[in-house]
């Protein structure tokens, strides 16, 4: 969804910053190659759409992960940020497929799952910012390097 894609942004550009090397891909349709790719961290930023439904850019990534088996994704690591409305009953239900399914075909988990919230008050900012220190110190990323000089304006 919009919002899932400009928090993934807003994260890519951030890591960016941080020396990592980022794969551009704004749907997670464009990733259904991965058993096929070398070793890679993903990073997955999933809306749960309606009552309970995988949006339309991780549908053929939903499909892929179905058919792939157990062990196809060993050598990637990966971590989840799900975005949602609590209240729905099937709250942050895409994020936790993803998460779940990564596992069982084999990725390794490096953080939990973050959750986005769109009833908190911040709507999903305030588990995007509980969530991303943990989920860069996992990856390895390293920390944003304190400085005694004033940002420049």
């Amino acid at each position: 969804t919009g919002t899932a894609e400009a928090v993934a942004r807003r994260f890519a550009k951030y890591a960016k910053q941080r020396g990592c090397s980022i794969r551009a891909c704004t749907e997670m349709n464009d990733v259904c190659d991965l058993p096929s790719q070398a070793a890679v961290a993903i990073v997955a930023f999933v809306a749960t759409c309606g009552d309970g439904e995988i949006p339309g850019g991780a549908l053929q990534f939903k499909d892929a992960l179905n058919n792939f088996k157990a062990g196809d994704l060993s050598k990637h690591t990966f971590t989840v940020f799900a975005l949602g409305d609590r209240s729905y009953a099937k709250f942050c239900e895409a994020g936790k497929f993803f998460d779940k399914k990564l596992e069982a075909c084999g990725a390794k988990r490096v953080g939990k799952m973050g959750i986005g919230d769109a009833c908190d008050e911040d709507g999903w900012e305030t588990g995007y910012t509980t969530w991303l220190p943990e989920a860069l110190s996992a990856l390895g990323v390293a920390a944003e390097e304190e400085s005694s000089t004033p940002p420049e304006p």
